[in-house]
């Protein structure tokens, strides 16, 4: 159960704080019939209980972790104590990776670590999908800057070990290079990459158990289209969203593709109420239950983008402009869905709750004191009493130059249950 989650950012100013070595990711959706507006209310803290289920009142608690300055970037769910997370370590020397995993008692590091390619020594993780506890994937790229993401390397976890493994070769490799944003992992021998192909389309690959191997989509030849997210239900029903840019400038568009078991179509898209959007943030319940994350606003009111998030019952769209109340000019990048009117979203760096329409800002870690920031970047869990929300928190301290500071990274790993507290 995984939603979540980081990183290429758009051809224009992105609205929000820019945190450089941080890039978000972006994703998208389709079509629409009617508008909510979600309302807004105050903030929850650290402690502050939510409504029960089955007799349970959760409440948030920090964990710790054995990996200390690492920005965590990834979590996916398994079961109740078997949540792992991938992150990257803070270095003044460079980048490394950073794999740990929760038992339902504590955090610990997760055996082997996904191992350097020997060209780059120094990389960084973006996002990861597991089928089981023996299975998944994880998408790294060199840390020596965002250009690098155009070569991916995909990591396999299976046999309770990391193997570095080749995405598929260029349709064209004399003049474009695939960049791998987002991975979704069925089972050993079914895992699915979205991405893009320099200025050449959307990119769509996948692994078959032996190799990855590129599949024809709708916008593989569209310039300046990229599939950011891709989820699903079933290995008949899956989803890749993402956004168009036209080729001589203007606004993006929402965009969209399905798969049904034998191929992808391209699915109409919404209109969220603005001439610009994109989305960051897919989760596939069933073909009758899809819901998107992202962002709209207005190209010349740089101020003015706000959070929006999309729900397709099977006929129809519902968008719900809340999250833009909540948090504004920030895109909802992750979502986790507990239950229908029990939606949990990360907007920006921050965290917000659904309950019913109202949505609310939520503070995990409580009231903090000057010089200490918290960047939340994924999120999923196993029910409404089990939540889990990733990132780091930056503590700052007066350097040896006069009028300058350092910056530190900290896991940040908020759990919201009924357990132990």
């Amino acid at each position: 159960m995984r939603t979540m989650r980081n990183l290429i950012p758009l051809p224009r100013p992105r609205p929000g704080r820019a945190r450089p070595g941080r890039a978000r990711r972006v994703a998208a959706l389709a079509g629409l019939t009617t508008l909510l507006t979600g309302a807004v209310t105050g903030v929850l803290s650290a402690g502050t209980t939510l409504p029960a289920n089955a007799g349970c009142v959760p409440k948030w608690k920090l964990e710790t972790s054995p990996a200390d300055s690492t920005d965590v970037q990834d979590v996916d769910a398994l079961s109740a104590t078997d949540v792992r997370f991938s992150a990257n370590v803070s270095s003044l020397l460079g980048g490394g990776l950073s794999q740990t995993a929760w038992d339902g008692a504590k955090v610990t590091d997760a055996g082997p670590q996904i191992p350097v390619a020997p060209k780059h020594p120094r990389v960084m993780v973006t996002t990861s999908s597991y089928d089981s506890a023996s299975s998944g994937w994880t998408v790294t790229y060199p840390s020596a800057g965002l250009a690098d993401v155009a070569r991916s390397v995909m990591a396999r976890w299976d046999g309770g070990r990391w193997t570095l493994t080749p995405t598929a070769v260029s349709p064209s490799p004399e003049s474009t290079r695939p960049s791998i944003l987002d991975v979704l992992s069925l089972s050993p021998d079914n895992a699915w990459a979205v991405g893009y192909l320099d200025e050449s389309g959307a990119l769509i690959e996948h692994w078959d158990g032996t190799e990855w191997k590129v599949v024809d989509n709708p916008a593989a030849t569209t310039p300046n289209t990229q599939l950011l997210k891709i989820h699903g239900s079933s290995p008949t029903d899956l989803w890749a969203v993402g956004w168009q840019y036209p080729p001589n400038g203007g606004l993006h568009r929402l965009y969209a593709q399905h798969y049904d078991g034998s191929k992808w179509s391209e699915v109409t898209m919404p209109d969220v109420g603005a001439p610009d959007a994109a989305a960051s943030a897919v989760v596939v319940k069933g073909p009758n239950d899809v819901w998107v994350g992202g962002i709209r606003g207005t190209w010349a009111d740089f101020n003015g983008y706000r959070g929006v998030v999309m729900h397709w019952d099977g006929k129809t769209w519902t968008v719900d402009t809340g999250p833009g109340d909540v948090a504004q000019g920030d895109m909802v990048n992750g979502l986790y869905i507990a239950g229908p009117n029990d939606i949990w979203a990360i907007a920006g760096k921050g965290l917000m709750h659904r309950t019913g329409t109202t949505w609310t800002k939520v503070v995990p870690e409580g009231a903090q004191p000057g010089g200490v920031a918290h960047y939340y970047r994924a999120i999923s869990g196993t029910g409404p009493s089990d939540v889990w929300a990733v990132g780091l928190y930056e503590t700052t301290e007066a350097s040896n130059v006069p009028g300058t500071t350092l910056g530190f990274d900290h896991p940040l790993l908020a759990h919201l249950t009924c357990g132990r507290r």
